[in-house]
């Protein structure tokens, strides 16, 4: 086993394959809290294996998808303070906190994809 790895992975891959994993439960906690209707929690749920075989097939490989879905999870509970269905709720309050959300996902994609890599 190389120095700098654990069970073979290097140490910065599994560190994000578990924040996505923490970040992946605490929006569907988030969601199934807060009511959502069941197509947001299937949405949800399905993402992880749908953006990893998107990624595949399109030749990225699977820490990109994995560092983007670890970013959006958490910067759409800091963007949406810990309650996702506001912007399921729509109105323009909604579409502000998307676009921060998207902003916010950007940057820190951005950044931890350029310490990651």
């Amino acid at each position: 086993m190389a120095a700098g790895t654990v069970g073979g992975a290097p140490w910065p891959l599994l560190t994000v394959w578990i924040v996505a994993a923490v970040g992946w439960g605490a929006v569907l906690g988030l969601l199934r809290r807060d009511g959502a209707d069941g197509t947001a929690v299937f949405l949800h749920a399905i993402t992880p294996a749908t953006l990893v075989l998107g990624f595949a097939f399109t030749g990225f490989g699977s820490l990109y998808s994995t560092v983007f879905m670890a970013v959006q999870w958490w910067t759409l509970v800091a963007a949406t303070r810990g309650r996702p269905d506001r912007i399921l709720a729509g109105g323009p309050s909604a579409l502000a906190t998307a676009v921060v959300w998207l902003v916010l996902t950007f940057a820190a994609a951005y950044a931890v994809t350029r310490a990651v890599l």
